[in-house]
């Protein structure tokens, strides 16, 4: 319809091989990349001690190793592409420790900081780098669900699919720095700001744990 055209290469991002052999794909299809997006990811809820040593890991190697090691690779092709863009999928999580998911936030605190950070490095070279910290995006059931019965901290922070991939493209184009789709979202995480500190996790703790038993 809009004369694009599509290519993709299938693998198992949790896989230590596969950020190479999507980088070698696309130096093969000869693709000058100048955009790179690292979406994968997933969470859970639950009680840290209730996580399987196999589920731990799948999500530290898909959040924090994939989006890494992805980057890592193609810097150099961004860096000689450039005016080029990188944009990381973090979350409005990465603001605030998140009892029972643990994980998930610790996650995608380390997004936002790597992401940060690495913005500074690159911009002498023409390379902007973004984070996006979206609110709950009902992608799947799994996420539709969890909104359901998530209580008020998840209700508020619901942002449609859509008018997240929207303006996290245009805003990473335009070189913003931090993207939080959703005008709500933007007041609700100044606002979060102004609770002190054990009384946000007990209230977190409390949304998350009846989201839990559900």
């Amino acid at each position: 319809e809009f004369k694009v055209e599509v290519d993709y290469f299938e693998c198992d991002l949790t896989s230590k091989e596969s950020s190479e052999e999507i980088f070698k794909w696309s130096q093969e299809k000869k693709y000058a990349v100048d955009f790179l997006i690292n979406n994968a990811g997933f969470g859970g809820v639950g009680p840290f001690e209730d996580y399987s040593f196999e589920y731990i890991n799948r999500m530290l190697d898909l959040n924090i190793r994939a989006t890494t090691n992805l980057t890592h690779f193609f810097v150099p092709e961004l860096k000689k592409n450039a005016p080029s863009y990188i944009l990381n999928s973090a979350s409005m999580i990465a603001n605030f420790p998140c009892p029972y998911k643990t994980i998930y936030a610790a996650t995608k605190v380390y997004v936002k900081s790597f992401t940060r950070a690495l913005r500074e490095e690159l911009k002498p070279y023409n390379v902007s780098v973004s984070v996006l910290q979206p609110g709950a995006t009902p992608t799947n059931k799994v996420v539709k669900d969890q909104i359901e019965s998530g209580g008020f901290f998840f209700k508020i922070s619901v942002t449609n699919v859509e008018q997240v991939a929207k303006k996290a493209i245009k805003r990473t184009l335009k070189g913003q720095a931090i993207i939080v789709p959703g005008f709500k979202n933007r007041i609700s995480l100044r606002a979060i700001k102004l609770f002190p500190m054990p009384l946000l996790q007990k209230m977190i703790a409390s949304t998350a744990k009846n989201l839990r038993e559900r």
